[in-house]
């Protein structure tokens, strides 16, 4: 059963709720504009060193985990706040160094679970390879286009799935306690109790309204980007844009993802 004490995630969901979702997370973005500014400008940063070859592995790591670690603290504040006014004086109070020594370690938990995760899927990948001759030397255009074909559909039809029941791991994940509950979070993609919330009349609206919308916002994005790289000088410039967006994309996806667990809870 929900809790009896009603929560601005209660009043969220009772009137517009997927206007409420990008309404909060902008106003999330916009209220501590220090914090926003410094929580970008490290993310973009963290990125474009990850990108420098001998600095690559560790970066990336860190890149992972800050990004985790920011929707944590954004998940967890709407999450648990009672009023708007709660959730902007959260905001406003929020500070980097405090929300790094509070999640970090279940954060870091969180990336080697996925890391594991990836890992196993492309050994499955290089398994259905193998059965199907994908790697066979002999095999002529056609062949390697018909195994692509056979591996392809199943694996396109297995995200789709996956990513329908992203919301309700990824709110797992941001209430992780520590760095084993983070990881273990990464498995819940597999956890019959999410599958079958995930069945629920109210959760398929939800998240096929907002997914629809995050598709066309994802594709104006991209189709900027893609214009800007075309333009020699204004390449670093796409890159930059790119990544403020995936930081403003990372705070709309944590609070889709405790509004879709709230709203499934029992």
């Amino acid at each position: 059963m929900q809790e009896d004490n009603r929560r601005l995630i209660d009043e969220a969901l009772n009137f517009e709720p997927v206007k409420n979702t990008f309404r909060l997370a902008w106003e999330f973005i916009i209220l501590n504009k220090k914090f926003t500014s410094i929580a970008i400008g490290i993310f973009i940063l963290l990125n474009l060193f990850a990108a420098v070859p001998l600095l690559s592995l560790v970066f990336v790591v860190l890149a992972a985990v800050f990004g985790v670690v920011i929707q944590m603290h954004v998940g967890r504040t709407f999450y648990a706040t009672e009023d708007i006014e709660s959730y902007v004086q959260e905001i406003q109070s929020s500070r980097i160094e405090e929300i790094l020594s509070k999640h970090v370690s279940s954060a870091f938990g969180v990336y080697l679970g996925w890391l594991l995760l990836v890992f196993l899927i492309l050994i499955l990948i290089g398994f259905m390879g193998a059965i199907t001759g994908l790697f066979h030397e002999k095999m002529t255009e056609a062949d390697v286009l018909a195994s692509l074909a056979s591996i392809g559909l199943p694996l396109i039809l297995i995200a789709f799935a996956f990513s329908y029941v992203q919301p309700l791991v990824q709110s797992n994940i941001v209430l992780a306690k520590d760095l084993k509950e983070g990881f273990k979070a990464v498995f819940t993609l597999f956890s019959k109790d999410v599958w079958s919330s995930a069945m629920k009349k109210g959760y398929f609206a939800y998240v096929v309204k907002v997914g629809l919308v995050l598709m066309a916002v994802l594709f104006s994005a991209g189709l900027t980007a893609t214009f800007l790289t075309m333009v020699p000088v204004l390449g670093f410039i796409a890159s930059i844009v790119l990544l403020v967006f995936m930081y403003v994309f990372m705070i709309f996806m944590s609070i889709m993802s405790m509004m879709a667990r709230r709203m499934v809870e029992e």
